[in-house]
């Protein structure tokens, strides 16, 4: 029977997935599922009604570790070390010793030593295992200097056995991964050497993973966990962050994705951190709008106020002030809108434009509420303009956008607008003026060396506050911008806007005329931008203009954060880039000039301050910031009452370490060697990447010298590449058919045959196509009178009796069976294929015969060996002194051409009266050709006389086939005398089954008429032959087309 859809995985769980690749790896698990019955609700029947589930299951994984497949150093075991260079804290001694055992995400304020804990881990790793890889992954190039420094200045990690890996420095990765142990690198960085095949993920023995939050999605963390997993479960895992997630959703997905057994979560009022902290005062002001910004909302919500109206009426939007519109509901709601597909298109558009209006006067009034009339203006003014332009020039029908970007009342705030910021001393906000108020009163009294960061989300916003800052003309404060790289957005340019959509003009004329008119706008534009650009040069805050406008590189990213940490700038205005990722140094006062929803920005942004003396935080509150903020950290404490709970489900982790060794910790003061102490005294991250990568490559740091023009540079030979792969799996390239059948000789004396799986096809004697299945196995010729002797048999082969009833009767039981593959195969080295199965023959054995390896030596032997064989028994003995053995199975050029004398080394059959009479081959000779010839299996083909041909010339078929082809042709020309034989043929049937005359009487053969095209001639039986043909043979005869068989 047939197995169909074995090559579907689609019913496979990720469970039965991950077993494909755990072949090599020490992580068993066992599951149970238990089904519990649940009430259903039932008809009046009291059948169950389609759908309800009678029972519910409960699945119970239990996961199991092996020995790991690490080379551990026994004699290191029994002590782990514990470094005392610094203040031993208990709460990092007790994660120290649970890291070392367990996967643990480490989720402790910022400051508190998460990277000690790391170090200390790494180094115990380092010390217990021989060959292990350790690696420590931290997102930004940045953290990755900052951890070297941290890590190889606490455990004393020789430098010539650390490497640190980014994308620039591929050279010699293969090198690297091979002979170093301890590496610093991205994620990405290890994700790709992953997937080049240049890491083998089975030689990581500890993962250390910095800002593990991020470990969601797809990102590189992510990948990294999941490759390493198909081929490695014997690994420690270490994660680190500050906040492990914003709810408890993301913490779930993070322990998932990063194999966490446990978290350890710590928090500034924690008892055996508190101790450690450092003081953080916490100021929150409320600062009430001005004004000016109250006029300017109540102008603005008298113009939108129709079109709120209209959207609350459609039940597109909730009925609310026109003060209070959000600008994240409107967009949630206009998603809905164009996802539903049973509005009609017109008023889908219509509801759709009314929602974008709204959630762009909610992003004015956000403006307007956090950040100030300045950065309102701005925004407002440029929606104004492209709305504007459009629609004048017809390119927009928008009539509820135009009914409130034209409303009078608009035109009168634009005025008001305008002349408030055209005033240099104005300040947009009341934010603004509690930002001065603190810096001076912060640098008045404060250290020499006191910094001072201020967050804001909005770069327009970053700007406003480092001219408002500068504007003070103190010159014990000074500011500036840092932001990321990306380009500044540049407003809607209505100039070139009007020009593309304006008539061109079909002339010729037309067409240079406005390709010079663009040259001179090009030509403005450049010299405007030349003139901006060198009127920023001469003012304070030019730079960080330019910085708004252009976006900062990496390279002035760390100018700046150099030239912060030296003094030159004393307050950084950031965006959220600020907030994590980068060593920004040491800060004494946080200025939050917005606050965000998210817990995690919020505590890292506060956890810029207090690290090694106290600090001071500012939060400034306007609108309704101040209940965001409360709300986001009121979560933000319930998730860690949560986490503490054990509401968040683990994952069982390899102990890597022999369960009956219990290590001590010995604390030790680590002595650091001298180049560790150099990375330890660098401040520049360049020139500490520079630095460790020079002593990765075993040379000491020198300067760049020039190379010499004629100097030839030897190059390596490129590294194959290499794919990893699980323990124990065939590869290459295998055939379908060598997964058919398998068969392997037993270790017995008598040959067999594995069991086979047959499918009965119905017997069918007298078949003309029937015997057209075997004419392939005929030669062909005129030597097909005589028998063939085929040289060489498989060693798996069951035979018994082989008895023919006569040379009349026709036996065509050939069977093709569905051979399946063998369950004792112990040598996978040796696959059979698929070979021949006869089935019995009154009463005599199956024979198995391999079809595909060796080749056939074949030779003639008379018909009348063959018919002083036709009854003799053939029986199985072992002859230990013969080297080879005879198998002779006599063949029938009317029988199936399967059957044929055989011989097979090492397995005897006993052929004496055939020796002795005829002499076909001498002891001596058989133990000659069984020592050199004979092959363990043999292969029957369809091979044709191609010796006898030409390359181009055409086979011909069998005579008898020929006879049958002639015969069909001829019936489909209507040919007479054909029709006239044929029909001879089925009286002389007809009168055999009515009795008119006997089997015995003598028929006179057929003759062929001169010139006749006609070239089948059946045979009748001689005289000395009779026919024994039974009534149902010949109602068989009668009921077919043809007598041919006959």
């Amino acid at each position: 029977m047939e197995n169909e859809g074995d090559d579907d995985f689609s019913d496979f769980d990720d469970n039965e997935l991950d077993s494909l690749y755990q072949k090599n790896i020490n992580k068993n698990i066992k599951e149970t599922i238990i089904r519990r019955s649940v009430p259903v609700q039932r008809d009046l029947y009291n059948n169950i009604l389609p759908g309800e589930k009678p029972y519910y299951e409960e699945i119970q994984r239990e996961v199991t570790f092996g020995p790991t497949h690490h080379k551990l150093r026994r004699d290191m075991l029994d002590t782990y070390i514990y470094p005392t260079n610094f203040e031993v804290r208990d709460y990092q001694f007790d994660i120290v010793r649970k890291s070392l055992f367990t996967n643990i995400l480490c989720a402790i304020p910022t400051g508190m030593g998460k990277t000690f804990i790391a170090s200390t881990v790494m180094l115990n790793y380092f010390l217990w295992t021989e060959t292990g890889k350790i690696i420590f992954t931290a997102p930004t190039r940045p953290l990755v200097a900052q951890q070297i420094k941290a890590c190889l200045g606490i455990t004393g990690i020789p430098m010539d056995q650390a490497a640190i890996l980014l994308d620039k420095s591929r050279k010699n990765r293969e090198e690297i991964w091979a002979n170093k142990r301890v590496f610093f690198t991205t994620p990405q960085v290890v994700e790709n050497d992953l997937k080049r095949g240049v890491l083998n993920p089975k030689d990581i023995v500890c993962l250390v993973i910095d800002e593990a939050h991020r470990a969601t999605g797809s990102y590189a963390y992510t990948n990294v966990v999941k490759f390493i997993d198909r081929f490695n479960s014997s690994y420690r895992i270490l994660a680190l962050t500050a906040t492990p997630g914003s709810d408890l959703e993301s913490v779930q997905e993070v322990v998932n994705n990063l194999d966490i057994s446990s978290i350890e979560i710590r928090t500034e009022e924690s008892m055996d951190i508190i101790k450690y902290m450092k003081k953080r005062k916490q100021e929150k002001i409320q600062v009430a709008l001005t004004t000016e910004i109250e006029d300017t909302i109540e102008q603005l919500g008298i113009a939108i106020l129709p079109v709120l109206q209209q959207a609350v009426e459609l039940g597109i939007y909730e009925e609310c002030e026109p003060s209070h519109i959000n600008a994240f509901k409107a967009m949630q709601q206009s998603q809905k809108v164009i996802a539903n597909p049973t509005i009609p298109e017109g008023l889908k558009w219509r509801n759709f434009f009314i929602l974008q209006l709204l959630n762009h006067v909610g992003q004015m009034l956000k403006r307007i509420k956090i950040y100030g009339l300045r950065t309102f203006y701005s925004y407002f003014t440029n929606k104004f303009k492209e709305f504007t332009t459009k629609y004048g020039l017809g390119k927009s029908t928008n009539k509820i956008a135009a009914g409130f970007y034209y409303s009078p009342i608009l035109k009168t705030m634009m005025d008001n607008c305008r002349s408030l910021v055209e005033d240099p001393g104005f300040l947009g906000h009341g934010k603004l003026q509690h930002v001065r108020d603190e810096l001076q009163e912060f640098f008045k009294y404060g250290v020499n060396d006191s910094r001072v960061i201020i967050f804001t989300e909005l770069r327009e916003s970053a700007l406003e506050i480092v001219k408002c800052i500068d504007s003070m003309n103190d010159d014990n404060i000074i500011p500036h911008i840092f932001i990321g790289q990306a380009r500044g957005k540049e407003g809607f340019d209505e100039v070139s806007y009007t020009r593309k959509h304006q008539p061109k003009g079909r002339k010729k004329i037309d067409r240079l005329k406005r390709l010079e008119e663009e040259k001179e706008m090009e030509e403005r534009k450049r010299k405007k931008k030349e003139q901006d650009a060198l009127q920023r040069s001469s003012s304070r805050t030019g730079s960080s203009e330019d910085a708004q406008i252009n976006g900062m590189n990496q390279k002035q990213q760390k100018e700046v954060i150099k030239q912060f940490k030296n003094g030159i700038y004393n307050v950084l205005v950031c965006t959220s880039i600020g907030e994590e990722g980068l060593d920004i140094g040491e800060v004494d006062l946080i200025i939050c000039y917005d606050t965000t929803s998210s817990p995690i920005k919020n505590i890292q942004r506060m956890g810029r301050t207090g690290r090694k003396r106290d600090g001071k935080i500012v939060l400034l509150f306007s609108s309704n910031e101040g209940s965001k903020f409360e709300k986001a950290m009121e979560n933000y404490s319930n998730l860690q009452k949560l986490i503490s709970q054990h509401h968040v489900e683990y994952k069982k982790s390899d102990r890597i370490l022999p369960d009956n060794i219990i290590p001590k910790c010995e604390k030790k003061f680590i002595e650091i060697n001298e180049e560790d102490q150099e990375v330890n005294s660098m401040n520049d991250s360049d020139d500490l990447i520079r630095y460790a990568t020079q002593c990765m490559m075993g040379k000491k740091p020198k300067h760049k010298k020039v190379r010499e023009k004629n100097k030839t540079i030897k190059q390596k030979k490129k590294t194959e590449k290499q794919f990893f792969m699980p323990d124990d799996v065939e590869t290459g390239i295998v055939s379908a058919s060598t997964l058919v059948n398998k068969v392997q000789p037993l270790e017995t004396d008598d040959l067999a045959i594995d069991p086979v799986v047959e499918r009965p096809i119905k017997k069918r004697k007298f078949s003309v196509l029937d015997k057209l299945e075997n004419d392939s196995l005929s030669s062909g010729t005129e030597s097909d009178k005589d028998d063939l002797l085929l040289v060489g048999a498989p060693r798996s082969l069951s035979i018994g009796t082989l008895i023919h009833s006569g040379p009349n009767e026709i036996s065509d039981d050939i069977m093709t069976p569905i051979v399946a593959p063998p369950n004792n195969v112990k040598d996978k080295g040796v696959i059979s294929k698929p070979g021949v199965l006869l089935n019995e023959i009154d009463g005599t054995s199956t024979i198995l015969l391999d079809s595909r390896q060796s080749e056939l030596s074949v030779r003639k032997i008379p018909n009348e060996v063959n018919k002083n064989i036709h009854k003799m028994p053939i029986t199985m003995k072992n002859d230990m002194e013969s080297s080879s053995d005879n198998i002779e199975l006599r063949t029938d050029k009317r029988t199936s051409s399967f059957v044929r004398n055989i011989e097979v080394k090492n397995k005897t059959v006993s052929t004496d009266v055939l020796s002795e009479k005829y002499n076909i081959l001498t002891q001596e000779e058989e133990v000659h050709f069984g020592k050199n010839y004979f092959p363990s299996v043999f292969t029957i083909s369809a091979a044709p006389k191609f010796s006898s041909h030409s390359k181009s010339s055409y086979t011909p078929h069998t005579k008898f086939t020929q006879g049958m082809i002639t015969l069909f042709k001829d019936v489909d020309n209507q040919n007479m005398k054909q029709k006239i034989e044929m029909n001879k043929i089925f009286c002389v049937a007809r009168g055999l089954q009515n009795g008119v005359f006997s089997a015995d009487n003598t028929i006179a053969p057929s003759f062929v008429v001169a010139n006749d095209e006609i070239s089948f001639l059946p045979e009748f039986p001689s005289k000395e032959t009779s026919l024994n043909i039974t009534n149902e043979d010949l109602a068989d005869l009668l009921d077919s087309d043809s007598g041919s068989d006959f």
